[in-house]
């Protein structure tokens, strides 16, 4: 079977808690509704796209009580497919969302119930696509039915990350870095639109730049603009320049508040 070069290095499938037999999907077949039956043994409701699947008590324990109705069932449906080329693979992420309900199964889409996010990760072998691996509990997030945006970016020569952005609420967000290579796990966020906690008077604004370099790794560059509020409808706003903050590969200096990709750490002032 064709794997990505450098990417993700499984015997066996990591299933995050979640035992199930291998999954294989027909290039043809490669749909929502054959993904979630495929994964979640259980009843698909064409109304909403969603399977509704029972959880075992071991599977609980990954879900709070606000997503099971109750009889133990749960309410999964994909909210993104994100289909790439990652060195020869054709690869493809899919992101699940498990949304909250009442105790009859009635879809809680309000702003303080956020879903449980969950992504699969298939490999193209021949005409079939192959999980890879599958992680149930990745983050909870969004609103309602609305979830964070999903996105890849190549952060090494073959070295990817996956990105959620939050959307903007009352003047808050954020961006969450995932890293491929290392079974998804989260190596950076941070704020893309808030209020400094330290000045009221400010709004600061976050971004991460990518750079290629000579050598095999690839610079990440957060650039953060502070903008008073004072002068965010003036001309003088577009001339504040951010302030670049470079993450650097270091294996013996990695802070330990935040896991950064493959070594990668703030560079000191």
């Amino acid at each position: 079977m064709t794997k990505c070069k450098s990417f993700i290095f499984f015997t066996a499938m990591v299933f995050s808690g979640l035992s199930y037999a291998q999954v294989v999907i027909n290039e043809k077949d490669f749909s929502s509704k054959n993904i979630l039956a495929q994964i979640f043994d259980g009843e698909f409701q064409e109304e909403f796209n969603v399977q509704k699947w029972p959880v075992s008590k071991t599977q609980a324990l990954e879900l709070n009580s606000v997503f099971l109705d109750f009889t133990q069932n749960a309410y999964t449906l994909i909210d993104t497919m994100l289909t790439v080329h990652f060195d020869t693979s054709l690869c493809k992420i899919v992101v699940f969302k498990t949304i909250q309900v009442d105790s009859s199964g009635l879809i809680q889409d309000c702003i303080g119930c956020p879903p449980q996010i969950g992504l699969a990760y298939f490999v193209k072998n021949k005409q079939n696509f192959e999980l890879q691996f599958f992680k149930f509990n990745l983050m909870v997030n969004g609103q309602g039915l609305n979830m964070p945006k999903s996105r890849i970016e190549q952060i090494g020569p073959s070295d990817y990350a996956f990105i959620l952005t939050e959307e903007v609420k009352q003047d808050q967000g954020k961006e969450y870095w995932f890293n491929i290579s290392n079974e998804f796990h989260e190596f950076l966020s941070f704020d893309y639109f808030s209020y400094n906690p330290n000045e009221l008077s400010s709004i600061i604004e976050n971004s991460i730049e990518i750079i290629k370099t000579e050598n095999e790794y690839f610079d990440l560059i957060l650039n953060s603009k502070i903008t008073p509020l004072d002068l965010l409808e003036s001309d003088k706003a577009s001339k504040i320049k951010p302030v670049k903050t470079k993450l650097i590969y270091n294996h013996m200096d990695m802070p330990l508040h935040i896991q950064m990709p493959y070594g990668y750490s703030v560079q000191p002032k």
